[in-house]
């Protein structure tokens, strides 16, 4: 079972046109000790914005030499660095994002473009990119290198980059520096896809009684599964949904999922997530789902008040919003709540058929004021 040391998280989730569509907060991972101490608490490896939760490991094998560095980049859930003493680096990245994050010949002549390399046509896309094992599965690998010296003007430089297309998701793992030195980081490259844990978790069915949130550090997974696994006994949400909403599988980047009927066999989906920190912010995620899901303008700080309304929840309250959309989104509707903590930013979202959506509000609100942090 993969353990994340945040969630992933619809989010949301790569700097360029093919990949802005999710974007999510940053979140270093740490290396998994060598001693056997849990990576939260490993000096070396501990993420420098807050401790991942109790048994939080990351779903792959860093390689030796690769070093977790902090990022101002607020797409990244992981981010490495390789370093050598005459001035030479890499920069190695986890980037989630929704759905499939732009067209594979987007994402090629974009990473093309960051090396002042031409672009390519669709047709040439063989030649460009090849399989590679990526943990159980298969991803894309691109391997490029620049034509000139990019780097200060005495280096080339050389990117790998490998796609992974999982349900609704697209997951970026980039590794780009010198080129030599990327050279000599290839085969931990690959040995570090390799590793990464992409196996389904045996799905355990929830307490009757008392529906709660899974493992706060789910399973990256390559097709959903029927209920959800039992809680932990550490600190995790609990909360009582309607009845008629019922559990769904496990899905990448999301605590927990709901299917919520309607009528005429139209279905919502309702989102549980998680970020460490502020999450990039209210305005920014806000303006995310309301330009990228909703085709809506984006909104200023000057709309806040008018556009969200507060619910009392838990230890605080949960910012809300209930938005419509418009142009070819037009019929969608969107009710999310976001819920602020000391160390993480809570999401809740309830998205599809106004149909259903709407007459879901007070169930909606109801369900927030039950979530027991």
């Amino acid at each position: 079972m993969i353990r994340w040391t945040v969630p992933l998280v619809s989010v949301l989730v790569l700097a360029a046109t093919g990949c802005k569509r999710e974007e999510i907060q940053v979140y270093q991972a740490p290396k998994d000790s060598p001693t056997g101490v849990p990576a939260a608490s490993a000096g070396a490896g501990a993420n420098p914005h807050g401790a991942a939760p109790a048994g939080g490991k990351v779903p792959w094998t860093v390689p030796d030499g690769w070093n977790t560095k902090a990022s101002t980049s607020s797409m990244r859930i992981a981010s490495y660095e390789v370093k050598t003493d005459d001035g030479r680096s890499l920069d190695i990245s986890v980037i989630p994002l929704g759905g499939q994050a732009g067209s594979l010949l987007d994402n090629v002549n974009r990473w093309r473009n960051e090396l002042k390399l031409a672009p390519v046509a669709e047709a040439e896309l063989d030649a460009q990119v090849k399989p590679v094992p990526i943990g159980a599965t298969t991803g894309k690998l691109l391997n490029i290198v620049s034509e000139q010296p990019t780097l200060e003007g005495k280096f080339k430089e050389r990117t790998l980059a490998a796609l992974l297309n999982l349900e609704g998701t697209t997951i970026f793992f980039k590794l780009r520096g010198e080129d030599r030195l990327a050279t000599e980081n290839e085969p931990k490259f690959l040995a570090w896809l390799k590793s990464v844990q992409t196996e389904i978790p045996a799905a355990s069915p929830a307490p009757a009684a008392a529906p709660a949130a899974p493992n706060p550090i789910p399973p990256m997974v390559s097709s959903s599964t029927a209920g959800v696994p039992p809680p932990p006994a550490t600190d995790v949400p609990q909360w009582s949904p309607p009845a008629h909403w019922k559990a769904g599988g496990q899905r990448p980047m999301r605590l927990a999922t709901f299917e919520v009927p309607g009528g005429s066999g139209q279905v919502a989906d309702l989102s549980i997530s998680a970020l460490g920190g502020s999450a990039g912010g209210l305005l920014a995620n806000l303006n995310r789902w309301r330009t990228q899901q909703l085709g809506l303008p984006a909104a200023t700080e000057a709309d806040l008040p008018k556009i969200t309304s507060q619910v009392p929840v838990s230890g605080g309250s949960a910012t809300v919003v209930d938005f419509s959309g418009e142009g070819e989104l037009k019929g969608t509707r969107m009710l999310a709540a976001i819920v602020s903590q000391a160390d993480r930013t809570w999401f809740f979202k309830l998205t599809g058929p106004d149909a259903v959506v709407g007459p879901e509000r007070e169930n909606f609100v109801n369900f927030l004021k039950s979530v027991k942090f």
